[in-house]
């Protein structure tokens, strides 16, 4: 059924543009075309009117049924039941009053029935103004019923400003598509229509319009481009999904395509057209059939080529956008700055390459330009200069990469999955590379080469693919083997989120309790139930206020509860929650916490993997923090910003820190002073 789909989708489409084409060939083209024409050739346009206007009254028929064709195929796709069994009266009242495919439906059906109406009136216009007043209505209708196609594709799952820019770009671009792509089997009918008729003003009508044509077609290129560029942006947005996706790879061999249509499209500006327009005033040159003949046969091309990238479109219009699927990367390598920049070499190698690349860019660019004498040559230097470049610090950025490089973490970066993942690399993992992750395990020693250190800067060069890869199949050159059968791929995922939590608890060593200058490490998400049953979430809290975390232990913490209870009105007025959660250390039982009486929220549910996640982080350059796994502190407070970072950390048993007074409320107060200009934490690992 995906094919008929297709089908009916790339019919619909190309009737739209044609229609719309039509309206704006008649009054932009056909029209101003006549008037400079012989007498002869005015009257001949009425002709073209006519057949134009009888194409158009085609165009809708056939939109009105593959129109109804494609509603019930939406229907059948909705309802996950066969055609036959689909079109019932429930479903089809349901979709066309509960979806917005349904609803930009019935609108277009109205306009389509407005069109007709128009079109049934088309010979009654006697007068000229009354000729204009039904065609600039025919021209409002047709755009109305393409434009409106934009609320009914990828462009409309969008959200406020996204939703407006969106549908505005694709309708855009949609417009710009019916006036080019709409328009040339028109101006190819014309053009064999001033051949058949071998008359001089006929031809000069066509010289003619063909030269306006070119111009819309020009500026209509250009809003092509940059709509087109506006909406890859939003519907694909990374190289990855670019080549990696079926939606990507379709929409490059749509660009593709554009090349040799542009290149006809540019024959027929730059070559054809200046010897057309003489005959507009020279009627009489004998080389004009010529030269109609050689622009018929490349629209003709242009056509077909159009006609390839119709079919491509519908084609996109059944997939998902690119930005929405898991990439699956082509290539063995992928180019990265940041895991390259240090090794010896690079950075000379890129600042020689680029210099020489630009160098011989501009020197190209300034070629065609000026057209100096030998441009040609000095083109192909230029270029050359560029290719040279390119060579010289590409390869030296280029890394090992495998098929899962960019894909998206199935599971979220949050504290059951990273205390899920630390049982996992107690059972699978520490062996080999230690207990904190050192490459220092029981079984290291023999290994060659030596286990990775997975805290090392290092693992943050290589993404959350690359390490699902080498759980899933080993890491060539090392031991280490695959565990596609014994973990399953959410367990995967857990671990890779304990080894970005591992990794960045080696580096929080520097957190205490006054703040860092820069946000960089994300607080992990976690849900959790009050002793009041309320359920949230940490990410509830995002770009609304500030939290405290107090993970403790009873009694051993109830002279800082105690203190907190105090200042708590203080700190909330500041715009801070507090959250204190229970660790699960053998001495706190849970009749202790039930009686422990607080204004704050005390976590219930939700609180052993959130303390067995955030206590990774007690590493610390103190005495006992500075060991490779430390032991877990009886109390640890994180002061985590409005954005989701964690900012400060406090140990109560390595400085006094936060129970003086002042410290605390002057590092809240310096939170809410800052002004983020740092992008909200992802909820997933990359």
């Amino acid at each position: 059924m995906t094919g008929l789909t297709i089908a009916i989708r790339v019919v619909h489409l190309g009737t739209s543009l044609l229609l719309a084409g039509v309206f704006t060939f008649l009054l932009l083209v056909v029209s101003p075309a006549s008037r400079t024409a012989k007498a002869e050739a005015r009257a001949s346009s009425d002709h073209l009117d006519g057949v134009l206007l009888r194409l158009a009254t085609g165009c809708l028929l056939v939109m009105l049924i593959s129109g109804a064709l494609g509603l019930w195929f939406q229907l059948a796709t909705a309802t996950g039941r066969p055609l036959l069994q689909a079109l019932t009266l429930a479903d089809l009242q349901n979709i066309l009053s509960g979806t917005q495919y349904g609803r930009v439906w019935i609108i277009r059906m109205a306009l389509m029935v407005l069109l007709a109406g128009f079109l049934w009136f088309r010979d009654a216009a006697g007068e000229r103004k009354d000729w204009w007043a039904l065609r600039l209505e025919g021209t409002a209708l047709g755009v109305g019923l393409l434009m409106t196609q934009a609320w009914m594709g990828h462009s409309a799952t969008g959200e406020g400003l996204t939703l407006a820019y969106q549908v505005l770009a694709d309708g855009l671009h949609l417009l710009a598509g019916s006036i080019w792509l709409g328009g040339l089997p028109l101006l190819l009918y014309m053009l064999s229509w001033a051949l058949r008729r071998d008359d001089l003003g006929a031809e000069a009508m066509a010289a003619e319009a063909t030269r306006r044509f070119s111009t819309l077609a020009f500026v209509s290129v250009g809003v092509l481009l940059i709509t087109g560029a506006a909406n890859a942006w939003q519907l694909v947005g990374t190289i990855p999904a670019l080549v990696g996706t079926p939606y990507g790879r379709l929409l490059l061999l749509k660009i593709g395509l554009l090349l040799p249509l542009f290149s006809l499209a540019a024959l027929n500006l730059w070559r054809e057209i200046p010897h057309l327009t003489p005959a507009v005033h020279e009627p009489g040159r004998q080389d004009i059939r010529q030269s109609l003949q050689r622009l018929r046969r490349n629209v003709g091309g242009e056509l077909l080529v159009g006609s390839l990238i119709l079919l491509i479109v519908g084609a996109l219009g059944v997939l998902p956008p690119a930005y929405h699927d898991q990439p699956t990367w082509p290539f063995s390598f992928r180019l990265s700055w940041e895991a390259t920049k240090d090794v010896p070499g690079v950075r000379t190698s890129v600042a020689i390459g680029l210099q020489l690349s630009m160098f011989g860019f501009f020197v190209a660019l300034l070629a065609v330009i000026t057209r100096i004498r030998y441009w040609y040559g000095i083109v192909a230097a230029g270029l050359l200069a560029v290719g040279v470049g390119l060579s010289v610090w590409l390869p030296k950025l280029a890394i090992d990469a495998y098929p899962t490089t960019y894909l998206r973490p199935a599971i979220p970066y949050n504290t059951l999955s990273i205390a899920n993942g630390l049982h996992l690399y107690g059972e699978h993992c520490a062996v080999c590379h230690g207990v904190a992750g050192y490459g220092d395990g029981p079984a290291a020693p023999g290994l060659r080469p030596p286990p990775a250190d997975l805290t090392a800067r290092h693992t943050a060069d290589h993404t959350a693919g690359d390490i699902f890869w080498w759980l899933t199949h080993g890491k060539p050159g090392t031991t280490m083997p695959g565990f596609a059968m014994q973990l399953s791929e959410e367990d995967r995922w857990d671990l890779i989120n304990f080894v970005r939590a591992l990794s960045a608890a080696e580096q929080a060593r520097v957190l205490g309790p006054q703040l860092g200058n820069n946000p960089w490490l994300v607080a992990p998400d976690f849900t959790y139930t009050t002793r009041l049953g309320d359920a949230r979430a940490l990410k509830d809290h995002r770009g609304r206020e500030q939290v405290l975390l107090v993970f403790f232990t009873l009694p051993d913490s109830l002279p800082r509860m105690a203190q907190l209870r105090e200042s708590y009105p203080q700190i909330r007025v500041l715009g801070v929650e507090v959250l204190g959660i229970p660790l699960q250390n053998g001495t706190t039982s849970e009749a202790m916490v039930t009686r422990l009486e607080m204004p704050f929220p005390i976590v219930t549910d939700g609180a052993e993997e959130t303390a067995a996640a955030y206590t990774l982080f007690r590493r610390s350059f103190g005495p006992e923090g500075s060991q490779p796994d430390p032991p877990i502190p009886p109390h640890v407070e994180f002061l985590i910003d409005r954005p989701g970072y964690l900012r400060a950390r406090w140990i109560p048993q390595e400085a006094t820190g936060w129970t003086e007074d002042g410290q605390l409320l002057s590092a809240i107060e310096q939170l809410n002073q800052e002004k983020f200009d740092v992008p909200a934490p992802d909820l997933h690992v990359h």
